[in-house]
C-alpha cells in the first residue's frame, strides 16, 4: 500500500524521502525527548501522484523549457514561477487522491487549528538551507482549507527564488519532490530562534524571542530580544533589547495578525535567565545529536519548550541568494521602503540630475572634463547600487499584490491582476504624449509638414521642439534635433496610435476587494494602492536612472568628439567610436600625444541551427497576436530607422528607448519578464510583447517577417528572400 500521508511516530528510517528532510529532523528530535507538536506528513507518492494523474506534470515541463533558468533574469523566474502556482491554484486535487489525504488528516487533526509547512527532499541539511525559500501557513482550519494549502505548498517548490537555488546548487530541478507537513499549532506567549553556535564567534550561542508566535520574527516585522551566551558555560554575555517591544503576532480566526502589545507586555523580555539556560540546554543537544550546529525554532507554552523545526546552519550563502530573498518584501516593509523612494531617494535623483545638466562640458578643460567624466560615472555607479538595492525590491509590490489576487480570486489567466495596475499615468507615456502633439501639429499643417521633411523648422513648432529636446534630447539616444526631427515626421506620417480601452478595472477592483471580510478590506486597499505604486515606480524610476546615465553619456561623448577632432587632423583615417573604452579616453584627454587603443571585437558564432530557426520561444509578456516586419535595433541611432507598423526586436527597452513604442505593432526582447520596462509599456499600448527570447538580435534578420504571439510567448519567423 503507498504511503500517502505518514503519522510522525511512524516515521521510520527508510521513509525519509517519502517525508522530507524538516519532517525526518522533527521525528528525530521527538525520538531523543523534545517536545514537538504532533504532526503528520502528506508524503511525496501523494505529491506526485497529484501531479501525473491532474496532468501537471507536463505543462510544467513545458515552462521550465521556455529558456534555462541559469539564463533567466529575476523577472523571467518570477513570471515562471507564476503561472506555475496558477497551475497549482486552478487544477483541484483528483477526488480519490483528495479523499485518501482528507481521511487520513481528518483521523489525526480532526478540527483542530493547524500549520501547514514545506518539507522538501534535501530542504535543509548540512550544506544546503531553503530557509524561507517554501511557504508555511499558520492557523489553518478545516479539511477544505488544509487541502488548498497543501496545493500552496506544493506549488512553492516552484517559487522563484526556490528556483534560483536549486540552479545554484546543481540540482536536477525538474525531478524536485515536496513532502508537506501538518503540525497541530501551538497558540504560544513566547516564540523565537536558536543558533546553537553563532556563524560570527564559534564560542558563543544566539538566542532571539518575540512575545506571541514567531511568524513576526521569521517575516522581520518584530524586532526580538538577544540574548548571546557562552557555549561552554551557559553564562549570559550579553542580553540586547530590542528598540521597541510594540508589536507582537497573535492568532486571529484563520490567519494571524500583528497587534500592539500592552504597555506592561512592551516593558517585559520575553525570557528569563532560567528561560535562557533551559533553551541553552536544548540547543546543546540537539547539535550534539545532529553532529552540526543548529538553527532552531522553538515557542512556549504553559512553562514548557517546543521545537517546531531544525535546520543546520549553513555560512555559504551566496550574494545572489541572499539579494533575490531580500526582494521578498512584507507589505509593511513595502510602506517603509515606499516613502524613502518618494520622498528621499527620487527628490535626490532629479536633483543630482539637474545639477549634471547645468555644467556645460563643452567648456571644461579636457583635464577637466576627464576629471567629470569619471564624478559622473561615479555618480551614476552609487545610484545603480542604489536601485537594485531599494528600487527593484520595491518592484515586489506588484509580486505580491500578484500572489494574493491570484490566490484569492484563482483566475485562469494569471497576468489578470495587471490590468488593476496599468493606465498609471507612467512618465514614459507622459514623454510620447507631448511627442504626439508635435507630431499633430504636422498632421494638421501641410506647409509645416513639408518642410519638417525638408529639415526646416520655424516658429512656434521650433519652439517647442526645442523645449522638448531640453527636456528629454540631452542623452546618448538624441544626439541631435535632426534626429528628434525624423522621428516626429515618422509620427505624423501616419495615423496616431490609439491607447488601448482598459478592461473594466473599476469592476475588477471591485471583485478583489469584497472578496475579502470586513475586518480585512483596508489590508487589500493598501495592498493595490502599494502594487499601483510600485508598477508606476517600475518604469518612472528608469527614466530618473536614465537622465543621470545621459549626462554621463552626453560627457563621454564630448571626449570622443574632441578626441576624434585631435586624432583626425594627424591620422586621417582613424574613427572613434563605440569600440574606444573609457578608460582609453580618459588616457586621452589627460595625453594630448596619446592615440587610445580600440577594444577587440570577438564576433560570436551563430549556431547554424538557431540561425535558421523558424520558431522560438520565450515569455509572454503583453497580450496580442501580430504579424509585421522585424526591425533590428542593436545601437541606438538605429531607433530612427524604425518604420510604423514594424516589429522591434532588440536586447531589452530602455527608458530612454521607449520614444519609438507608439510606431511599432510588436516588439520582442531578450530580456524577459512581465516587470521590465519594455513590457510595462507594450502593456500600456496594447502591442503584443515576447521577452526573454536568447540571442533574438541574432537569429531575426531586418525583413524578415515575424508572427508575433503575446498570449504563448512564440515568435514565427518567415525568413525574407534573399535576390541576387
Amino acid at each position: 500500500m503507498k504511503k500517502l500521508v505518514i503519522p510522525m511516530e511512524k516515521i521510520r528510517e527508510n521513509d525519509r524521502k517519502l517525508v522530507g528532510s524538516k519532517a525526518f529532523s522533527l521525528h528525530d528530535i521527538m525520538e531523543d525527548g523534545l517536545k514537538v507538536p504532533a504532526f503528520a506528513c502528506v508524503t511525496t507518492l501523494a505529491y506526485e501522484k497529484y501531479l501525473e494523474t491532474s496532468f501537471l506534470k507536463s505543462r510544467i515541463l513545458m515552462e521550465l523549457s521556455r529558456k534555462d533558468i541559469q539564463d533567466m533574469r529575476w523577472e523571467e523566474m518570477w513570471d515562471t514561477s507564476l503561472r506555475i502556482r496558477n497551475m497549482f491554484l486552478n487544477t483541484p486535487i483528483p477526488e480519490e487522491l483528495d479523499m485518501e489525504i482528507r481521511e487520513k488528516l481528518a483521523e489525526r487533526f480532526g478540527d483542530k487549528s493547524v500549520v501547514v509547512r514545506s518539507s522538501a527532499i534535501g530542504e535543509d541539511s548540512a550544506k544546503t538551507s531553503f530557509a524561507g525559500l517554501h511557504e508555511s501557513y499558520v492557523n489553518v482550519k478545516g479539511l477544505d482549507s488544509i487541502m488548498e494549502h497543501i496545493r500552496l505548498v506544493w506549488a512553492s517548490l516552484w517559487s522563484d527564488a526556490a528556483l534560483l537555488y536549486r540552479e545554484e546548487l546543481g540540482l536536477n530541478i525538474k525531478n524536485s519532490s515536496m513532502s508537506v507537513m501538518i503540525q497541530e499549532l501551538i497558540d504560544s506567549k513566547v516564540s523565537g530562534v536558536i543558533f546553537s553556535s553563532d556563524p560570527e564567534k564559534s564560542d558563543q550561542m544566539i538566542i532571539e524571542a518575540v512575545h506571541g508566535l514567531n511568524k513576526g520574527l521569521v517575516d522581520g516585522n518584530v524586532e526580538p530580544d538577544r540574548w548571546i551566551i557562552d557555549r561552554e558555560n551557559a553564562v549570559i554575555i550579553q542580553h540586547v533589547d530590542p528598540s521597541s517591544r510594540e508589536k507582537m503576532t497573535v492568532l486571529r480566526n484563520t490567519g494571524t495578525a500583528l497587534e500592539k502589545t500592552s504597555p506592561a507586555i512592551s516593558k517585559t523580555p520575553p525570557l528569563g535567565e532560567n528561560d535562557v539556560h533551559e533553551l541553552h540546554e536544548i540547543a546543546l543537544i540537539m547539535e550534539s545529536n545532529f553532529g552540526n550546529p543548529q538553527d532552531i525554532e522553538w515557542t512556549k507554552k504553559n512553562g514548557e519548550i517546543y521545537v517546531l523545526q531544525s535546520r543546520p546552519i549553513t555560512t555559504s550563502e551566496k550574494d545572489e541568494k541572499l539579494w533575490y530573498l531580500s526582494l521578498r518584501k512584507t507589505i509593511d516593509n513595502l510602506q517603509d521602503l515606499r516613502e524613502r523612494v518618494e520622498s528621499e531617494l527620487i527628490p535626490e535623483m532629479i536633483s543630482d540630475a539637474k545639477a549634471l545638466k547645468s555644467i556645460e562640458v563643452g567648456i571644461l578643460s579636457d583635464k577637466e572634463l576627464a576629471r567629470e567624466i569619471t564624478r559622473r560615472k561615479e555618480l551614476y555607479n552609487g545610484w545603480n547600487k542604489k536601485y537594485k538595492e531599494e528600487f527593484i525590491p520595491f518592484a515586489h509590490g506588484m509580486r505580491l499584490f500578484g500572489q494574493v489576487y491570484n490566490d484569492i480570486l484563482k483566475p485562469s489567466n494569471p497576468y489578470e491582476f495587471m490590468d488593476l495596475l496599468s493606465g498609471t499615468e507612467l512618465l514614459s507615456i507622459k514623454r510620447n504624449e507631448e511627442l504626439n502633439q508635435l507630431a499633430d501639429m504636422l498632421r494638421n499643417d501641410a506647409s509645416l509638414m513639408k518642410k519638417a521633411k525638408d529639415n526646416v523648422v520655424e516658429g512656434d513648432f521650433r519652439e517647442k521642439i526645442e523645449d522638448f529636446f531640453r527636456n528629454f534630447g540631452h542623452s546618448g539616444i538624441f544626439k541631435n534635433q535632426e534626429e528628434l526631427l525624423r522621428l516626429i515626421v515618422e509620427l505624423a506620417s501616419n495615423p496616431e496610435k490609439e491607447m488601448p480601452v482598459k478592461r473594466n478595472a473599476s469592476g475588477l477592483e471591485g471583485r478583489f476587494i469584497s472578496a475579502f471580510s470586513e475586518t480585512d478590506r483596508e489590508f487589500a486597499e493598501e495592498l493595490l494602492d502599494i502594487a499601483r505604486a510600485s508598477y508606476r515606480l517600475r518604469d518612472d524610476d528608469n527614466i530618473y536612472l536614465g537622465k543621470i546615465e545621459d549626462q554621463y553619456i552626453v560627457a563621454l561623448n564630448e571626449a570622443k568628439k574632441r578626441v576624434a577632432t585631435r586624432i583626425k587632423s594627424r591620422f586621417e583615417y582613424f574613427d572613434i567610436n563605440d569600440d574606444i573604452e573609457e578608460k582609453e579616453l580618459l588616457k586621452a584627454l589627460n595625453d594630448d600625444n596619446y592615440v587610445p587603443v580600440k577594444k577587440t571585437i570577438i564576433k560570436e558564432e551563430i549556431l547554424v541551427k538557431k540561425a535558421h530557426q523558424r520558431q522560438i520561444q520565450g515569455q509572454p509578456a503583453g497580450e496580442g497576436f501580430v504579424t509585421g516586419t522585424a526591425r533590428v535595433v542593436t545601437k541606438n541611432e538605429e531607433l530612427f530607422d524604425i518604420k510604423f507598423g514594424e516589429i522591434m526586436v532588440c536586447d531589452a527597452i530602455e527608458p530612454g528607448m521607449t520614444f519609438v513604442v507608439p510606431l511599432v505593432s510588436g516588439i520582442v526582447e531578450r530580456r524577459g519578464g512581465m516587470l521590465i520596462h519594455g513590457a510595462i509599456i507594450a502593456r500600456e499600448y496594447g502591442i503584443p510583447c515576447v521577452t526573454g527570447i536568447p540571442d533574438a538580435t541574432k537569429i531575426i534578420k531586418n525583413g524578415d517577417v515575424l508572427t508575433v504571439d503575446g498570449y504563448l510567448g512564440i515568435v514565427t519567423i518567415k525568413r525574407k528572400a534573399i535576390t541576387g
